[in-house]
């Protein structure tokens, strides 16, 4: 597994979150997870903390929520210096099936890829594995 790889969940659903960490922990081990059910607050944390360089970080973030979908957070993310992008593999994280969102998430420069909930051993260990 890659040493020092971190963690955080975008999702509104806090079911999702306890569930995902279980999973992840599971497959994984002990790993580092931040989580937020809020995503402004995940982007001004990303801001604050990631411009101190915390190293390689897997974000999996829902494509629906409420205030503020996964697109939207994604447009405010490319705000971000490139110094704090490239601490990054984002998955779009969501239940939805749509042919469209697959797509979108793949034609999204900062885009890792597309992946349907739940998460799953496979899934992680492949993920965990790759290559920052």
């Amino acid at each position: 597994m890659s040493a020092g790889l971190k963690y955080i969940i975008v999702d509104d659903d806090n079911l999702c979150h306890e569930v995902s960490k279980m999973i992840m922990e599971d497959a994984l081990g002990e790993v580092d997870i931040k989580s937020f059910t809020k995503p402004m607050e995940a982007l001004e944390f990303i801001e604050r903390e990631y411009a101190k360089n915390l190293g390689h970080t897997v974000l999996f973030l829902d494509i629906n929520m409420p205030r503020m979908n996964g697109w939207e957070f994604l447009e405010e993310f490319e705000k971000f210096s490139g110094d704090i992008k490239q601490q990054f593999n984002i998955y779009m994280f969501s239940s939805s099936i749509d042919r469209l969102d697959k797509n979108r998430a793949e034609a999204n420069i900062n885009v890792e890829g597309f992946i349907s909930k739940p998460l799953d051993y496979e899934i992680l260990t492949h993920i965990a594995g790759k290559e920052f």
